[in-house]
């Protein structure tokens, strides 16, 4: 079944976005904790998210200083968003667990019109956008879903950079932020092994067929539908 999880994740990584909303409920559903399933999904799922970032390097060489200037508050902030995981009382995290889940459908649902990006940058845009990186960081550590869409959201604001620039250096930076967590929480986090490893193998042919599947299904569709299930899902958990 995980294995399936992470095949259904990893093609709708390629494709629209999302993968942790998909296979952080089916961890739910096989009575893990919701601490244990967000650290299991991190590392299961960090080979896919890695390897998209990887593949925009030859991409990046024009962005060479854009990149270098939002990696530190990226990696810096995965690092903190990590350790406030690590330090989070397993109650609070529950707590918190419906809001992250359902913010991050939201976030799927708004995509397309998430990143209203700015004709300059000036000084104080430069240092908004450090900070906005920051801010993208402690979340992908902390939770994860949806991180990528944040990153555009958020640092689309204040930067000129076209989409498909910007979404180059998400992949690039997302990742690393994702194997920063993965890191972390392979050394010191409760992670379910076997688990992770199952959703591994899943999302890496996933993340393949995605990418021959993009140009025959309308991601619109796809990032609609799993932003519906996860919405689901999280109204589930706040009602208990």
């Amino acid at each position: 079944v995980l294995v399936g999880a992470g095949l259904v994740a990893g093609i709708a990584s390629a494709m629209a976005g999302g993968a942790s909303v998909l296979t952080f409920p089916v961890l739910l559903a096989f009575g893990v904790s919701p601490l244990q399933a967000n650290v299991t999904n991190t590392v299961g799922l960090a080979p896919v998210l890695v390897g998209s970032g990887l593949a925009s390097v030859s991409e990046l060489r024009a962005q060479r200083e854009r990149v270098l200037s939002l990696a530190v508050p990226t990696l810096l902030g995965a690092v903190v968003g990590g350790l406030l995981l690590l330090s989070t009382p397993t109650d609070l995290f529950t707590a918190l667990a419906p809001y992250l889940l359902g913010g991050a459908c939201l976030l799927l649902l708004v995509q397309p019109g998430a990143v209203p990006h700015a004709t300059r940058e000036t000084g104080w845009r430069r240092w908004a956008a450090w900070i906005a990186a920051l801010i993208s960081g402690v979340y992908t550590g902390y939770f994860g879903a949806a991180s990528g869409v944040l990153f555009l959201a958020l640092v689309g604001l204040f930067t000129a950079a076209t989409l498909h620039e910007l979404n180059v250096v998400k992949n690039l930076l997302v990742g690393s932020a994702n194997a920063v967590a993965m890191v972390l929480f392979a050394l010191f986090a409760p992670v379910r092994w076997p688990m992770a490893a199952a959703l591994a193998v899943g999302a890496l042919v996933g993340s393949a067929a995605g990418a021959r599947l993009v140009l025959r299904v309308p991601a619109r569709r796809l990032r609609i539908a799993v932003a519906v299930i996860g919405l689901a899902v999280a109204v589930r958990l706040a009602i208990g």
